[in-house]
């Protein structure tokens, strides 16, 4: 058996620590308030989640559930210890997970990719790294999406092995090594059936009097603020709406409570591209600017280096 090895369930009183399966079943019937939803929820049979919790009241010397007809209810105790096991279940789990993967990943190398998460990292990525890891094929690409500031601050403690941004969020005094890998340039995302999506090319004027959505500063680059500003300065009759990340800007236009102006790379008839129901027009403006990759200066990684000069020779830029 796995017994829960965390200070904190450990008693004087026990003669050995509470079983972890135990503790696991404990947190769901405390979720679910249920033991019947709870057999379910772990493909066990009823008398199996009475028995589980019995056992942990046993050897603690305590009731965790104050049992009726109608309810089951954690009492004070039961609710304190679930407060406390729920993320430390949670960690557990992550860890063993985490293990789990790097024993089935012996001879596996893994890089760390940072994202801002716009339109054009997902039109230009997925064709690329495929391209690149059909001779490499014992190197997986990781993402993570965060702000530029979080991915830079990464990228510099060796948290990440590579960043996708663009060069106007790189800090003041930089320490990175940048190559360039596209040209971006903005589209409008929007409904198929909208009147906007029957032209092949809009102007800022166009937009003026429609609802738009833009991303909030927490995830937007600096470009993309830039471009926001430029846009609603130039579109006055147009009603404002934020949201946190491309997916939930993405679900507003599929709502139809605004259009989306987003960058991309490459062309907008690509298969990266095409989403349902919703169409990507070309937006006529000045703003442009470079997606480029980041990567530090005193790096050793040698499948790092080698995934750089591999674009490289792509000459993408």
């Amino acid at each position: 058996h796995i017994y829960l090895t965390f200070q904190s369930f450990y008693y004087e009183e026990l003669s050995k620590p509470v079983r972890i399966e135990h503790l696991e079943i404990f947190v769901n019937a405390a979720q679910t308030q249920s033991f019947t939803k709870t057999a379910q929820n772990m493909n066990m049979s009823q008398p199996a989640v009475s028995l589980a919790i019995s056992s942990i009241e046993k050897q603690l010397g305590y009731q965790l559930f104050s049992r009726s007809r109608r309810k089951m209810l954690l009492t004070p105790a039961g609710r304190s210890l679930y407060n406390s096991l729920k993320s430390e279940l949670n960690d557990y789990r992550t860890a063993v997970s985490k293990a789990k993967r790097i024993a089935m990943s012996e001879g596996q190398i893994t890089l760390k990719v940072g994202l801002i998460g716009i339109l054009a990292e997902q039109m230009m990525l997925p064709g690329l790294i495929r391209q690149f890891r059909k001779s490499r094929d014992t190197v997986n690409i990781e993402f993570f999406v965060e702000s530029s500031p979080v991915l830079f601050e990464k990228l510099a403690s060796h948290e990440l092995d590579l960043v996708l941004s663009t060069p106007e969020a790189m800090p003041k005094f930089p320490d990175f090594t940048a190559y360039t890998i596209g040209k971006l340039k903005w589209c409008t995302l929007v409904p198929n059936d909208h009147p906007l999506a029957e032209k092949d090319l809009l102007s800022e004027k166009d937009l003026d009097g429609k609802d738009l959505v833009f991303l909030d500063l927490s995830c937007s680059s600096p470009l993309i603020t830039l471009m926001q500003d430029r846009i609603e300065k130039n579109c006055k009759q147009s009603r404002i709406f934020f949201a946190n990340n491309v997916v939930a800007q993405t679900m507003m236009v599929y709502t139809q409570q605004g259009l989306a102006i987003q960058p991309y790379t490459g062309p907008l008839d690509d298969d990266n591209c095409e989403v349902n129901g919703l169409k990507r027009v070309p937006l006529d403006v000045k703003v442009s600017s470079d997606l480029t990759l980041f990567t530090c200066k005193d790096v050793l990684n040698e499948h790092v280096l080698d995934l750089m000069n591999w674009l490289k020779a792509q000459k993408l830029g």
